[in-house]
């Protein structure tokens, strides 16, 4: 390769002023002569050039309100360099000799382009060009903020006329002045009387307003008055937009006058967006809007305004609600530059080659051309035009710089920006791309051809934009090196590199991509390179200089350094991590409790460094080593040894897990000892970078610990074994199915399993599985171990919950499931060999909480050996069972005769209830059934056997001890119920309706005496608690009866059918007897024909003397109230007459006049006291005539007077008596 250091390959001095610092303000014909010479117009600017002089050219003969051009771009698009460019076109000064249009001669493809500059520059023109931010960034607080952006344009045409337009107030005072031709007098004035010049020291005149107020007077005519009141005035400084697009207005019309008719005024304003954009207040930007409006309006194109902006017009935030439709049709030029150019620029003014440099640099890149695109591919989803050289061209053009350095330079300044106060003003071109570039190119000037320049060096060239804290990091670290405490000098070149990508999210900063940013030569060998990064970060790691979160590295800050370091210095106990590794191994890469095998399930205990994780099983041992214990550092000898019993699974030590669980205790704890709702923002954002590198680190070392466990070395009962595995899970499976074998020998007693709850049903109701092929006869030995335990627990007198012997059988060496453990009890229980408790209640084989209570609710029901019953007990119970219950045969199973019991009894039991159920309850009747003793008395003593039901045997004994009283209650019994059952209970109820049917038949004893002796008889046999064998005589005694009580029900008829008839009669006679208040009478009893009618159907209708005396008590009661009715009927009329007589007179001429009394005068004779009402007492005749029975004269005497004596009684304490 040439010997030429890299300062000679270029065509221009690398060395020289090129200006890289771009600022608007910048006026220096000597900078502007070098900016306009070296300005290099790429392929994006030719378009642009085009866009924009299309418009502005058309505006040139036809008047226009569309004056707006918005020029976007992000930093380094060269959107400020670009609006300077067109400053100084269009006023086309002369600069060097020659104007500024001349400049662009050979850089314009189109002529019809270039044309259109000409023609746009040939207009006298005068720009202002300002950035916003510098000249009305101060009034963005407070009340002026509404107004700040119009202050700004105000200040720059009034200072661009020679105002002082930074105090608005003062300018505007210097405007009128001028206007009227006075300003060379007032500045002449000024000098006089204070005798400095006014230019020098206008900034400060509110220190001379004596001076000013004695010049106002002298050159304006002002009063003294008049001048003070205008200098203590606190009136709004600023005019309203239209007044100022009037004022701009008048001025542009009077250049153009002085011009030859044509002028144009241009503002040119810088960083206008960001300015402007406020997500709650859009004043400013509305702002913006009026002033172009009004500018348009008023000046119909003669006035521009051009502005730049970081976003596109149409992506500047806007509060919700606000139309943006308007703002953005004042802006119809839209120029947006992009970045992408930003590589031919620098590549043309800065890195251009002489013709011999081109040549060799060309031979290099075909020599090297493989090598370089290897060394330059990044890894980890990069973007994909970040490579090396395109091609031989693109290497000349680009060295000694890479092409990825071009795409990823911006993003770089663009993210420092972001995220730093002073970084902010990067974005004015205090370093822009250009000089980052040539900075770069000369700290490698005097390296020989080869040399490259590497990414970290852009550090050295934004380092005055960077913060404080950025600056005193790398500080500590170059002073750390340069005294050999813990780092070297290239460590902190590292350091700048990780800098620059900390917020870069397509450069993933790993060992590889960080090796490739580090590149400073053609002929690097890569692997020496990587290593050498890796021992760099791994100091910088160690001094918290960056930290690392998988297999990338992020630079720290120093308040992240500090935090870094006392997560580093928080102590952490191992067995914090051993517990973290327990969770991860056994919670997420192996979570079996259990090892399945065939039809069994084998419980095994898990162990990390000798600390069991969750409960003891009772089975085997899995049991981990880490490489923080000294077994995990044994040699396989001793890890045989130690693996007795057990099964021992060594993770590999050559995968560092153990790091990163560290490292997340470590935060963890931390974070835990401080409250971060107190914590200052910046703090809290570190402190959750930390959590989330926390869960990173956990993510990593699940990972490396499924890596762990696949490389692990392993042991099973004394001897070290090989396992191939593709999953970690399969390890612990492998050793746990060698270490099965040896612990649960008894695992094969299990010869029938099962795997459900319907199968322990199958069981408990007698129907057992048949073994496996191969084994011996189903579950017998399991049944036998199971009844051997439970007959030790016997003797002992112990307690056996269902529970401890599911985990009894589970544990070594049995190991069998859960679901066969409860099966082969349940067998035991079919096969009476055992029974199962619950609350010390036998649970029978059917019941149906029997499986819950051998699986989920184990622990709550008790297993007890079961003991036979004598056989004379059993033969006791079967032969009572066949008497009382009338059988032939009983079961002779056990279980079975019990049950049958049970369910006998309960059934007569049930048939008692029934029966009290539907006869005995209520309010008793006159005449209730029999046998409600018999059926209390059987329904006890069943009640009282059924006490002992859920213990077998105490069962059995009870019902035999109740053998006598339970024959003869159930001997009643049976009568009773062959009471309801047969006809007897219907001639019951038959002789019951009699009884209603005849009640009062003993008035009537003269005329059928052998009918009451019959209902007597009747009567008494329904009474008898034990009629049973007498119901037979309860028709014959009827029969008669019945005869009897028709022939008188038809007799008695007929004397109360003549009876009514003759009632009728009296009635009516008494009302023909009514003398005067017959019609009165009669109508009283207009209904009586009625009345007789419906009596005679109901005696008609009557079946018994019973219903037939109802019907002639109705008739007497209804008799009684007619005669009444019709008394008080006459009386009422009588009353009524004797009142008319007392109201009328009869005259002498014969005429009757009635009396009319005189309300209004007083009564000339005392009113009559009211009649007291009379007392009328009613009496029945029959009441008066009792029944008797007369023989002699003398009886009808002495009847007639107990009769006289009677009435002559009653009417001594009344006025009437009224006989019904």
């Amino acid at each position: 390769m040439d010997n030429t250091i890299i300062r000679d390959l270029f065509a221009k001095d690398i060395n020289r002023s090129i200006n890289g610092v771009v600022k608007v303000q910048d006026s220096k014909d000597g900078s502007i002569r070098q900016e306009l010479d070296e300005y290099v117009v790429t392929r994006e600017l030719q378009r642009h050039l085009a866009t924009f002089f299309k418009a502005y050219g058309d505006a040139i003969d036809v008047r226009t309100d569309k004056i707006g051009v918005w020029i976007s771009g992000f930093f380094g698009s060269g959107k400020s360099h670009f609006l300077k460019m067109l400053s100084y076109l269009l006023e086309n000064r002369q600069i060097g000799g020659k104007s500024a249009i001349r400049y662009f001669d050979g850089k314009i493809v189109d002529p019809m382009v270039a044309a259109a500059m000409e023609r746009a520059c040939s207009v006298p023109t005068q720009a202002i060009l300002f950035n916003i931010d510098s000249k009305a960034g101060q009034w963005k607080q407070g009340d002026t903020a509404p107004t700040a952006l119009l202050r700004g344009f105000e200040r720059m045409f009034y200072e661009a006329r020679g105002f002082y337009g930074e105090d608005l107030k003062l300018a505007k005072l210097e405007d009128y002045i001028d206007s009227l031709g006075k300003t060379q007098e007032f500045r002449e004035a000024f000098e006089r009387v204070n005798g400095e010049s006014w230019l020098q020291t206008r900034d400060t005149y509110s220190y001379f307003e004596d001076d000013v107020v004695e010049v106002l007077q002298s050159v304006l005519g002002m009063s003294e008055k008049a001048a003070w009141n205008w200098l203590e005035g606190s009136e709004d400084e600023v005019l309203a937009p239209d007044v100022f697009a009037k004022k701009v207005k008048d001025y542009v019309d009077a250049q153009a006058a002085a011009h030859g008719g044509n002028f144009r005024l241009l503002f040119m304003v810088d960083e206008v967006g960001q300015f402007i954009t406020n997500d709650k207040d859009p004043s400013l930007m509305l702002s913006l809007q009026t002033i172009v409006e009004e500018l348009g309006a008023a000046c119909g194109g003669r006035v521009w305004v051009m502005v730049t902006s970081q976003e596109a017009i149409d992506n500047l935030s806007l509060p919700v609600g606000n139309d943006f439709s308007k703002i953005q049709g004042r802006f119809n030029t839209r120029l947006s530059l992009s970045s992408s150019s930003v590589d031919e620029v620098i590549q043309r003014r800065v890195l251009e080659k002489t013709a011999p440099a081109a040549d060799m640099l060309a031979q290099v890149y075909e020599q090297d051309a493989a090598v370089l695109k290897n060394n330059f591919t990044f890894e980890g989803g990069s973007r994909s035009d970040l490579a090396g050289y395109a091609n031989s061209k693109d290497f000349v053009a680009s060295y000694p710089f890479v092409g990825y350095q071009f795409k990823l330079l911006p993003d770089v300044m663009t993210e420092v920006r972001k995220h730093g106060v002073k970084a902010k003003h990067m974005s004015t071109g205090e370093r822009s791309m250009l000089s980052a570039f040539q900075e770069s190119a000369q700290a490698i000037q005097h390296d020989q051809t080869g040399a490259l320049v590497p990414f970290w060096r852009f550090f050295d060239t934004i380092s005055k934009d960077l913060e404080h804290g950025i600056i005193q990091v790398v500080v500590c670290a170059e002073r750390a090196a340069e005294n050999a405490e813990g780092l070297e000098s290239y460590d902190v070149r590292v350091l700048k590199l990780l800098y620059l990508i900390r917020y870069i999210g397509y450069v993933k900063a790993t060992v590889e991509n960080i090796s490739i940013l580090m590149i400073d030569s053609l002929d690097v060998d890569k692997r020496a390179l990587k290593d050498r990064v890796k021992e760099s970060l791994a100091r910088l790691e160690r001094e918290s200089y960056v930290a690392r979160q998988g297999d990338t590295y992020s630079f720290l800050t120093d308040e992240e350094q500090e935090i870094a370091q006392e997560i580093a210095r928080t102590p952490v106990d191992n067995a914090q991590v051993i517990e973290s590794i327990k969770k991860r191994l056994f919670d997420s890469i192996y979570t079996a409790r259990k090892l399945n095998r065939g039809a069994n399930d084998f419980p095994f205990d898990r162990y990390v460094d000798g600390s069991i994780h969750g409960t003891s099983m009772g089975g085997m041992e899995l049991s981990v080593v880490t490489m923080a214990s000294d077994l995990g550092r044994s040699d396989d000898a001793e890890l045989a040894l130690k693996s007795v019993d057990k099964a021992i699974v060594a993770l590999s030590d050559e995968v560092d897990y153990w790091a990163p669980l560290v490292n997340a205790a470590k935060i963890r704890m931390y974070a835990q000892t401080r409250n971060l709702q107190e914590l200052p923002p910046s703090t809290r954002q570190i402190v959750e970078a930390k959590m989330r590198e926390k869960d990173f680190n956990e993510k990593e070392a699940d990972a490396l610990l499924a890596e762990a466990v696949l490389h692990a070395r392993c042991a099973v009962n004394g001897r070290m074994i090989e396992i191939r595995a593709a999953k970690p899970a399969q390890v612990f499976e492998q050793v746990l199915a060698q270490l099965c074998d040896v612990v649960f020998e008894k695992a094969d007693y299990i010869g029938a399993p099962v795997t459900s709850d319907s199968d322990i049903r199958s069981t408990l109701v007698g129907n057992v599985q048949v073994g496996l092929a191969g084994m011996d006869a189903g579950n017998t030995r399991a049944l036998k171990e199971v009844e051997d335990y439970l007959k030790v627990q016997h003797q002992r007198h112990l307690d056996t919950a269902m529970g401890d012997i599911q985990r009894q059988y589970q544990q070594k060496p049995f190991g069998w499931r859960e679901v066969d453990i409860a099966n082969v009890v349940a067998q035991l229980v079919v096969e009476q060999r055992a029974q199962v408790l619950f609350g010390g209640q036998t649970v029978q084989a059917n019941d149906s909480r029997m499986v819950a209570l051998l699986r989920k609710d184990a622990d709550k029901a008790q297993v007890r050996l079961r003991m036979r019953m004598s056989d004379r007990l059993l033969r006791a119970a079967g032969e009572l069972m066949c008497d009382l219950f009338d059988l032939k045969t009983v079961p002779s199973n056990e279980d079975k005769l019990v049950a049958e019991l049970k369910e006998r009894l309960e059934g007569l039991r049930e048939a008692c209830l029934a029966m009290a159920r539907d006869y005995y309850t209520g309010i008793k009747p006159a005449y209730p059934y029999p046998g409600e003793d018999e059926c209390e008395k059987i329904r006890s003593e069943v009640a009282d056997v059924l006490k002992d039901q859920n213990e077998a045997e105490a069962f059995l004994t009870t019902f035999t001890k109740h053998e006598e009283r339970l024959l003869d209650a159930k001997e009643d019994f049976d009568k009773v119920v062959e009471f309801f059952e047969s006809n007897q209970r219907t001639a019951f109820d038959h002789a019951r309706d009699f009884l209603n049917r005849t009640e009062g038949i003993e008035y009537a004893s003269d005329d059928i005496p052998g009918a009451v002796e019959n209902v007597a008889t009747v009567r008494e046999i329904l009474k008898d608690p034990k009629p049973y064998g007498r119901i037979k005589d309860l028709q014959p005694l009827m029969d008669p009866v019945e005869d009897d009580m028709k022939k008188l029900l038809g007799i008695r008829r007929n004397e109360f059918l003549c009876r009514i008839e003759s009632d009728l009669q009296d009635l009516r006679a008494q009302a023909e007897s009514q003398k005067g208040f017959v019609n009165q009478a009669k109508d009283a009893i207009a209904d009586a024909g009625t009345k007789y009618e419906s009596f005679k159907n109901r005696a008609h209708s009557a079946q018994s003397l019973n219903e037939l005396s109802v019907v002639a008590t109705n008739w007497g009661d209804w008799l009684s109230a007619a005669a009444n009715e019709m008394y008080d009927a006459v009386d009422e009329a009588r009353v009524r007459m004797d009142n008319e007589r007392r109201t009328t007179e009869v005259m002498s001429t014969g005429e009757v006049v009635k009396k009319v009394s005189n309300k209004g005068a007083a009564p000339s004779a005392p009113v009559p006291a009211p009649k007291p009402q009379r007392k009328i007492k009613t009496v029945r005749r029959a009441d008066l005539a009792k029944p008797s029975r007369l023989l002699s004269a003398e009886d009808v005497e002495r009847y007639v007077d107990e009769l006289r004596s009677r009435l002559m009684q009653a009417l001594a304490a009344n006025d009437e008596i009224r006989i019904n």
